[in-house]
């Protein structure tokens, strides 16, 4: 009887061993085709045509535009602007503090979008479980907020 038992545990070892290689070698045939297809999509060479070309100036002309916020007043993201979960696109929040000197986000890689980007305003929302937050923006990525 143990001999049996020791036999049936040693059967499903190896079956499970076998359906472990099975997904190994999938897993592994799935991961060449996304770097594979991840390959071509940065070697290949990109038009940026007329379209894009003036979708970045009008984004640069609109960061660059200075709006004079109020402690109180009702802003949104800037339309191509947003660089942070929250708040969500169109949501509105609310001034709580303009900065004259800004922090520095802290994060220390050239390479992150926030690397040394100047956060010189308090804005305040209400979250998903309908809690006061606030957060630190760089307020050249806010405008008015209208209906």
């Amino acid at each position: 009887m143990a001999k049996e038992k020791k036999e049936t545990a040693n059967k499903e070892i190896l079956l499970n061993v076998a359906d472990n290689e099975k997904l190994l070698g999938a897993f592994s045939e799935l991961l060449q085709a996304v770097q594979e297809k991840s390959t071509a999509l940065t070697d290949h060479k990109a038009d940026y045509g007329e379209s894009y070309i003036n979708d970045i100036k009008m984004l640069h002309k609109n960061f660059l535009k200075k709006d004079n916020f109020k402690v109180g007043q009702i802003v949104k993201w800037k339309k191509g602007l947003k660089n942070k979960r929250l708040p969500l696109e169109n949501q509105p929040v609310i001034v709580l503090e303009l900065l004259e000197q800004p922090v520095f986000d802290s994060e220390t890689r050239s390479g992150s979008p926030y690397f040394l980007e100047p956060l010189d305003i308090v804005l305040g929302m209400i979250d998903s479980d309908g809690d006061f937050i606030r957060f630190y923006y760089d307020r050249r990525r806010f405008e008015s907020y209208k209906k």
